[in-house]
């Protein structure tokens, strides 16, 4: 408060707390969690206009953060992030232009980049040319951090490591792992945060980012051996929805990081785990039995990869017609440097 005072020294302590109950109160370009929020000489104290503060718009799409550049949104699950010109359906993208033209008819907000239509979480879009290109560039260079939960079937090993192969895209738009000659690059690192056991089969993993492919993280874990809880396309057979659990896609985007387009500060956004996804776990326990994940080969063995060897069963019929034999040896894992 007194940091916040000595920069607003005309303006009376009432309407000050008045401002932070609106989540107006911005410690560094981020909404102050408290008014007693230590603050340093370095730090910048400042109140956010009121027309740009946290807002709920349709689809259950809510902004969490805008300014002049940049709009940050915490995405539901269901809601499409971008499409073509002719789409019918509601997308994230549509409904912030909607929002954005209401001020003024000019304005215009561009994509940076993508989530899966069911997943959720934060995402970043920019409010001009300049800005897009900026955090493009970010994207290209790696610097942008992007954290997800994501609860899988199985207990990955070891809890901490990096996925590596080459992804492509099929013609029926389905995305495969390739040889390295193929295809592009998907690295990602994962931290294993609660564990299956035989009473809970479902695992909670936290992964870090280093490429953007399609469907890269759904891909990855599901060639392991360990797909995505709620996953209809990549999912495995042997890993039947268990009864009673929302066959939602359980991955959700909840952290953030990215330099400000304009001022150049570092900005940084938390979505916490969803209530649905949490309700997974909990109706998980029990309910179906875990059963041993394929073993991962060594880091030294080979990293040769056979892209319908390592195809879930539900995908390889849509080709083959036949049920193929589950993948024995699903892509090499490199021992992960550090998130």
């Amino acid at each position: 408060m007194d940091a916040l005072v000595a920069c607003h020294p005309n303006a009376h302590r009432t309407t000050l707390r008045h401002f932070f109950s609106q989540g107006r109160v911005l410690l560094n370009d981020q909404p102050a969690r408290s008014l007693k929020q230590p603050v340093l000489a370095t730090d910048r104290v400042t109140i956010a206009d009121a027309r740009v503060r946290p807002t709920q718009l349709p689809e259950g799409l809510k902004i969490i953060h805008q300014d002049a550049d940049v709009i940050v949104v915490d995405k539901p699950p269901g809601l499409l992030t971008a499409t073509h010109d002719r789409e019918t359906r509601p997308t994230v993208l549509a409904i912030l232009n909607s929002h954005v033209s209401r001020h003024n008819g000019k304005n215009k907000i561009f994509l940076v980049h993508r989530l899966d239509q069911h997943a959720s979480g934060l995402l970043v879009f920019a409010r001009g040319i300049k800005a897009l290109h900026h955090l493009k560039a970010q994207f290209r260079d790696h610097s942008i951090t992007r954290e997800y939960h994501v609860l899988v079937h199985g207990l990955p090993k070891p809890a901490q490591g990096r996925l590596t192969g080459n992804l492509i895209e099929g013609p029926d738009r389905i995305v495969r792992p390739c040889p390295a000659d193929r295809g592009q690059p998907a690295i990602l690192d994962y931290r294993l945060i609660s564990a299956a056991t035989p009473m809970q089969p479902i695992s909670q993993v936290e992964c870090r980012l280093f490429t953007g492919r399609k469907h890269q993280i759904r891909v990855q874990f599901s060639a392991a051996g360990h797909p995505v809880v709620g996953d209809p396309i990549y999912g495995h057979d042997q890993y039947p929805i268990p009864p009673g659990v929302t066959a939602r896609l359980a991955l959700h985007a909840g952290h953030l990081i990215f330099r400000h387009p304009r001022t150049g500060r570092e900005m940084e956004f938390l979505s916490p785990l969803p209530a649905d996804i949490r309700r997974q776990m909990i109706t998980a326990r029990a309910a179906h039995p875990l059963r041993a994940a394929p073993a991962l080969p060594d880091a030294q063995a080979s990293r040769t990869q056979h892209p319908v060897a390592t195809l879930p069963s539900k995908i390889a019929r849509r080709q083959t017609g036949r049920r193929p034999a589950h993948p024995r040896n699903p892509p090499s894992r490199l021992p992960s440097s550090g998130t």
